[in-house]
Parts: structure tokens; C-alpha cells; sequence
């Protein structure tokens, strides 16, 4: 094989797999299917925060109110979704709430949620997220 081919057939595999993630099934009349479920998304401060799957986080104080958006992930099924849900943000300690915070869930457990804008976690909230 030439090396031109080895380089392509990478960049080729990965253009495929990012243009077949974008794109949704469609129903029979030919709309696109809704997600199947809503993204775990945070407004707090002006920011919005991600969701992650770490619940074990060394709190702070209370920073104040959060809100989880409203979700409708199945749009034209009847119901309206989930309406908004109002939540309390922590600091997490160590950590600037502008990268991340925890909010309160059910059952008195806590979410680690990451602002949006950051790229790479920093050092002290890697350590909370290695082997989560």
C-alpha cells in the first residue's frame, strides 16, 4: 500500500462517523426523530454547565439557585416534556465555579455539571473524574 492511502483511510473512517452521528433517523413521514433523551444541562450564573456522571464530589458552600431547562424530547407525543426544574448549585471545592459546580438531585446526592466553554478539565477537577 502507498502511505497517501494509510492517511486517508483514517481521516475518511472519522469524516463518516462524524457525519453518521449528526444525522437523526427519520419517522415515516419523513421528519426526524426526536432524541431519545434530554442532555443533563444546568443554568446557573449566567453560564450553562453540562452534565457528568460523577455524584461523589467534595462540596462547598451554596452558591444559589439553579435550573435544569425544560426538556421535550418527544416532541408531538401528547405531553409537554419536563417542564424547568429549580435545583441549588454548590461550589466544589477546589474548583472556580466559572469551570464547574455540583447541584443538588434527588435522594440528597449532588451532580458534578462542567461549564460548557471549558475544553480541558483542569488538573484538580481531573483528579474527581479519574475512575468515575
Amino acid at each position: 500500500m502507498k502511505a497517501g492511502r494509510l492517511t486517508w483511510a483514517p481521516a475518511v473512517a472519522a469524516v463518516a462517523a462524524a457525519l453518521s452521528a449528526g444525522c437523526a433517523p427519520s419517522s415515516p413521514d419523513g421528519g426526524a426523530q426526536p432524541a431519545p433523551s434530554c442532555a443533563y444541562v444546568v443554568e446557573y450564573d449566567g453560564r450553562t454547565y453540562l452534565g457528568r456522571e460523577e455524584t461523589t464530589v467534595p462540596l462547598g458552600r451554596s452558591l444559589g439557585p439553579a435550573t435544569r431547562p425544560a426538556c421535550d424530547d418527544t416532541p408531538g407525543d401528547g405531553d409537554d416534556g419536563e417542564g424547568p426544574v429549580a435545583t441549588t448549585a454548590y461550589a466544589v471545592r477546589g474548583v472556580d465555579p466559572a469551570v464547574a459546580v455540583a447541584v443538588a438531585e434527588d435522594g440528597g446526592t449532588h451532580r458534578l455539571v462542567v461549564a460548557e466553554s471549558v475544553e480541558d478539565l483542569p488538573p484538580e477537577l481531573r483528579k474527581l473524574t479519574e475512575g468515575s
